[in-house]
C-alpha cells in the first residue's frame, strides 16, 4: 500500500508575515495550498510530508503575489507575462 503524506511541503520555522503580524511558524502545502500554518514540528518527518525545506532566518509571505510580474497582462507582455 501507497503511503498518503499529509503535506506535500513543510516549510518550518520561518518568520511569516501575516496580519496578526510576523510570527514563527511552520507552513503545510498541500496540492499547491496552503493547509495548515501553525506548530508542525510533529508532522516535520518525512511520513507527514514529501519535503521538508527548515526556512530559519527567513521571511515567509503566504499567499503573496509579486504584481509587478504576475499581472503584466494586457499591454507589457514585452517586459514579462504571466507564463515567464
Amino acid at each position: 500500500m501507497e503511503k498518503s503524506n499529509q503535506y506535500d511541503y513543510i516549510f518550518q520555522n520561518g518568520n511569516a508575515v501575516l496580519p496578526t503580524g510576523i510570527q514563527k511558524v511552520d507552513i503545510g502545502i498541500k496540492d499547491g495550498l496552503i493547509r495548515e500554518i501553525g506548530n508542525l514540528s510533529d508532522c516535520s518527518t518525512d511520513c507527514c510530508a514529501d519535503s521538508v525545506i527548515d526556512c530559519k532566518g527567513l521571511h515567509i509571505l503566504p499567499g503573496v503575489i509579486d504584481s509587478q510580474v504576475h499581472f503584466r497582462e494586457p499591454g507589457l507582455e514585452n517586459k514579462e507575462n504571466l507564463e515567464s
